[in-house]
């Protein structure tokens, strides 16, 4: 192979690597498996899924936070429509459909909070968690 045409090769496997979403684990609920990216950290939990343009079938991002609280969240930077699901003890505790904040001044952006305290929320594309009810069991597994 020309040396020119395998260093292109490896730069669009690159591109494409870095532009996917990565699943690093699956979630269960409802019936319905995602797989997901985990937002395990404080940088990774501010930036969620904001500035995507699309969040594809299936797929989606779980926070894990380190502590059971009333942990907040808001959309600004978003691009597309999302369900969220608050989740304790791994079980459903709130589930809701969010719009991207289309505020000039994103600090203005609404924030929400779960309706009692949680462990984790789960990202979603908008219409996903359409079948999910409070109470529904949340599994973790694998990706």
């Amino acid at each position: 192979m020309n040396p020119r045409r395998g260093l292109a090769v490896l730069a669009v496997a690159v591109v494409a690597a870095c532009s996917s979403p990565r699943a690093e684990a699956t979630v269960e609920v409802g019936g319905e498996v995602f797989a997901v990216e985990l937002a395990d950290s404080a940088n990774e939990q501010k930036e969620g899924l904001a500035g995507r343009e699309e969040i594809p079938a299936d797929t989606g991002m779980l926070f894990q936070f380190g502590e059971r609280a009333e942990h907040q969240m808001w959309m600004a930077g978003m691009q597309v429509p999302i369900d969220v699901a608050w989740i304790d003890d791994d079980r459903v505790i709130g589930v809701a459909t969010l719009d991207p904040c289309t505020e000039p001044d994103q600090t203005t952006c609404p924030r929400w909070a779960p309706p009692a305290p949680a462990t984790a929320l789960l990202e979603v594309p908008a219409g996903a968690l359409s079948g999910v009810d409070v109470g529904d069991e949340v599994t973790r597994g694998a990706p």
